[in-house]
């Protein structure tokens, strides 16, 4: 079925036109009609209320975007009036029924238009909504039903289920929020303007409302475990079941045995593992939130520096033009002032010749360019120079020096037992080991199995030990 089979056609002509704002507030004070006084609204007592209390708004009505033919002679404060209430008629908002006793009108609401009236008061008052306990209601609600087993098992299961599609839902909408509130924040070009979206508007109706209850008070973490093993014992036990099978053959007395007890199981199933998923959705809903609360921060940060270097003014000029883009004035005023800001000038310069007479004009001449180096060449040229610096600094003396500092008066030297102070000295024991099979060199090495700590370097178990010396 579609929407317009439902409703009229021009239903929502009065909130697209010229008067959509008086319009609004007549729909507003009808909510409140509906609420003071559900089943009977005389149309004198709307009226009334109309003139009484947005006699002003009421007067701003324009007839130019209205139908010629239904403009009142004397437009006045109650020809207005009526006329606004004529127009909800025509549009299908109310019908205007006539009492055959004392012939008297009163306003009746069609379903789908009471619909829309509870809609457009949630949206226009969604600061003041309360939020709803919608995990430890469903959580209150089960245990109270575990322990009485009472003949209301299947509303309270309808209820939880219900509860849990609204749970759902409002999740997927607090992460919409968010992300509402992070796309705008780039259209904001004053720290004024981002604090006033954070604390005025995302805290009041996103952070305090929405997300803190979920972190505390109605946490999912804390009750979806206690929710579940009621859950799935009333599924497990064959009397819990059987009393919810014929519970809702009652609700419902078309439904047979079977689809009950697959509709209760499908039920239970369905809370049961939206409780499982939810803490993924929280999740992401606690990373928007961060982020959100970090891009907040970080633009206030950037919006207070005050740079005066020319990166500095050019990041006004490009904010400035953005500025301009997003509020949907265009840029070419500002692009014709920075045009008209540019000047170019042929640069030239004074030598010593510039100062006698006769003066010649002379010009720089084109240089020869920079070769270009090849990569490989000169990684070779830099590894050749590296290796010719290690070999001039590290020489054979100096390394049979090292090492005879270390063995000093011994025969035998431990590799563990020889001071590494600093890196140069790691260095000179690693050309050691590779000078042993020199013909000058004055010692040999006896290699053992494992290694040791020494100065925390791991080291091979090698023992140095002094050659005899030829009598």
């Amino acid at each position: 079925m579609g929407l317009f089979t439902t409703v009229p056609d021009n239903f929502f002509a009065l909130l697209s036109g010229k008067n959509k704002e008086i319009y609004a507030m007549a729909l507003a004070v009808l909510y409140n009609s509906l609420q003071a006084d559900e089943m009977s609204i005389r149309k004198d007592d709307y009226v009334r209320t109309l003139k009484e209390t947005a006699s002003d708004l009421v007067m701003r009505l324009d007839f130019d975007s209205e139908n010629p033919d239904d403009i009142p002679v004397n437009p006045g404060l109650p020809a207005k009036a009526s006329f606004i209430v004529r127009r909800l008629e025509e549009t299908g908002w109310i019908d205007i029924e006539i009492d055959p006793d004392n012939f008297g009108e009163y306003i009746a609401l069609p379903s789908y238009s009471i619909q829309f009236l509870t809609l457009l008061n949630d949206i226009v008052h969604d600061a003041e909504a309360q939020y709803s306990s919608l995990v430890h209601s469903t959580y209150s609600e089960l245990k109270l039903e575990d322990e009485e087993r009472d003949e209301f098992m299947y509303a309270t299961l309808m209820r939880v289920y219900e509860n849990t599609k609204k749970l759902r839902v409002e999740l997927v909408t607090l992460g919409h929020s968010i992300r509402i509130y992070q796309n705008r924040l780039g259209k904001f070009f004053t720290t004024n303007l981002v604090l006033e979206d954070y604390f005025d508007a995302y805290k009041v109706r996103v952070s305090d409302r929405l997300y803190h209850p979920l972190k505390t008070f109605d946490s999912v973490a804390r009750f979806k475990r206690p929710i579940i093993a009621i859950l799935q014992k009333w599924l497990k036990d064959d009397a819990t079941r059987a009393q919810l099978v014929s519970q809702a053959i009652i609700f419902s007395k078309s439904r047979s045995k079977a689809d009950a007890e697959k509709d209760i199981i499908a039920k239970i199933n369905y809370v049961s593992d939206m409780y499982e998923q939810l803490n993924s959705l929280i999740s992401e809903i606690d990373q928007k939130h961060s982020d959100y609360t970090k891009s907040s921060t970080t633009k206030i940060l950037y919006l207070n520096n005050s740079d005066k270097t020319i990166r500095g003014h050019l990041e006004k000029i490009l904010k400035t033009y953005a500025q301009g883009i997003s509020e949907g004035s265009g840029a070419r005023d500002l692009l014709g002032k920075m045009q008209d800001s540019l000047s170019f000038y042929e640069p030239g310069f004074l030598d010593p010749d510039s100062l006698t007479l006769p003066v010649t004009r002379q010009y720089r001449g084109e240089g020869e360019p920079m070769s270009i180096i090849d990569f490989d060449t000169a990684s070779e040229a830099l590894m050749r120079d590296f290796l010719d610096e290690t070999r001039n600094s590290f020489t054979d003396a100096r390394i049979y020096s090292f090492m005879e500092t270390a063995f000093g008066s011994e025969k035998r030297l431990p590799i563990q037992d020889i001071a590494l102070p600093d890196y140069d000295a790691f260095i000179l024991l690693i050309l050691a080991t590779l000078k042993k099979d020199d013909d000058k060199c004055f010692y040999t090495i006896d290699i053992e199995d494992g290694k040791v700590m020494s100065h925390g370097y791991v080291l091979p178990r090698f023992t140095f030990v002094r050659k005899e010396r030829d009598s």
